[in-house]
């Protein structure tokens, strides 16, 4: 099933076209991923105080959760990102996050929070992806 990434005319662009405005899916199957955090196997936090370091351990939790449902990076349509700090996502974590998904741009939002469920987290990131 394709899926249609769209960035209408008549209103603003992606800020550096780095995620689409919309993505347009017919049918298919939805793969719903929970807010992932950057924890390694044994549930140890991976990069206390270490923003790019939490969001690539993220990316790679996330690419696991993905192929248990059966979907690729290319099949998210859209991410929710939670940051503690907005402006250290945005110089660290956002480009691993644009590097990690290509061409595949999903509709993204990223919302500054106080702070997250673990203390030693810096970001969490939740994802929706669509199949056949």
């Amino acid at each position: 099933m394709p899926l249609e990434r769209i960035n209408p005319t008549g209103m603003y662009q992606p800020n550096r076209n780095i995620y689409s405005q919309v993505v347009k899916a017919t049918g298919g199957t939805q793969v719903h991923v929970a807010g992932t955090v950057p924890f390694d196997e044994e549930a140890n936090v991976v990069g206390i105080g270490d923003m790019r370091a939490q969001v690539l351990k993220i990316l790679e939790n996330l690419e696991i959760s993905l192929n248990a449902g059966g979907a690729g990076r290319a099949d998210v349509v859209r991410i929710n990102v939670f940051a503690v700090d907005v402006e250290a996502y945005v110089s660290e974590g956002a480009p691993e996050v644009i590097a990690f998904f290509g061409d595949a741009k999903p509709v993204s939002t990223t919302v500054q929070v106080p702070r997250l469920v673990h203390p030693d987290w810096l970001v969490e990131i939740e994802a929706t992806a669509i199949i056949d």
